[in-house]
């Protein structure tokens, strides 16, 4: 496996949509049933792909909000790639980045209790509250988002 992680281009849209819609994290645009949704877009300048042999693999965003605090969104990768560190790199970049750009704080909503998990001890997120879920989005049966936010002053960039 020779995974390499870059910023995402245009040609990359439809393969990252696939991977985010596999895991019900695809954007949708605002509807009569889903005035307001967890996502309506993919930013490509504020996106990372991983990528195998020209493959897309995995993708990763993240929104400003202010100069000084960041979100991320919808982190994922393609199943036959889960547990091989991709989703980690992909996370690596999306932190370095921002940090580089001057964001201070990071908040982070996620329905999985193995991506909470993930978040605190890999990067040192702290568990900050939750929110409810806007519609089905994510995981179908669980309604409320655990917030973590992180701290960029107190992660190292890996270079």
């Amino acid at each position: 496996m020779n995974v390499q992680i870059r910023k995402m281009c245009q040609e990359d849209y439809d393969a990252a949509i696939a991977i985010l819609d596999k895991w019900n994290m695809a954007p949708v645009e605002p509807s009569d049933d889903i005035e307001n949704p967890e996502r309506s877009v993919l930013d490509i300048g504020k996106s990372f792909v991983a990528v195998d042999s020209g493959r897309i693999v995995g993708v990763c965003s993240y929104i400003l909000h202010n100069p000084e605090l960041a979100e991320t969104a919808s982190l994922a990768v393609d199943q036959s790639y889960c547990g091989k560190g991709v989703g980690y790199h992909l996370q690596v970049a999306r932190l370095d980045e921002m940090k580089r750009i001057g964001i201070r704080t990071v908040h982070t909503e996620t329905d999985r209790e193995d991506t909470i998990n993930w978040y605190i001890n890999k990067f040192g997120y702290k568990r900050t509250g939750s929110n409810p879920n806007k519609h089905d989005f994510s995981l179908p049966d669980v309604d409320t988002w655990t917030v973590l936010q992180l701290y960029l002053n107190n992660y190292e960039i890996k270079e």
